[in-house]
């Protein structure tokens, strides 16, 4: 995100994200690509859902990029517990899937997901996909 302007720069580096996968090498991959897009704030990583609420509840992000499918409580599950809580309705939230199946691709309809994006995808795509939800024009 290298053209936006110092206030969108500034609004970024200040951005705490939650980044939650079962696969440590896609948490951590993640990670960097948030950083090289000119996420300054925050990065913490969870291994699953049940995981990552504990950690929502415990600190204030700014963004949440999940994958779908994970042990204990699937980011499917996340969302709903984050949505129907007052205090996190607005939290934005980018869901990533490696799996595409009818049931996933319907439950993601379902949800109404602020962003989605389908593994693998490029640095681009995610930048494009992060710009839309934190709504920053190019």
């Amino acid at each position: 995100m290298s053209n936006l302007n110092p206030h969108h720069r500034e609004v970024l580096g200040k951005l705490d994200v939650l980044v939650v996968d079962d696969i440590s090498v896609v948490r951590n991959a993640l990670a960097r690509i948030l950083r090289s897009l000119g996420i300054r704030g925050r990065i913490d990583k969870a291994e699953d859902g049940f995981k990552a609420w504990e950690m929502i509840q415990t600190y204030n992000y700014g963004l949440v990029v999940s994958d779908i499918q994970m042990p204990r409580m699937t980011g499917l599950e996340l969302k709903k517990i984050v949505r129907t809580t007052p205090r996190f309705a607005e939290l934005p939230f980018l869901m990533i899937t490696g799996e595409v199946s009818e049931d996933i691709l319907a439950n993601v309809k379902e949800s109404r997901f602020d962003g989605f994006l389908l593994k693998p995808f490029h640095r681009v795509v995610l930048e494009a996909r992060l710009r839309e939800l934190l709504n920053i024009p190019r």
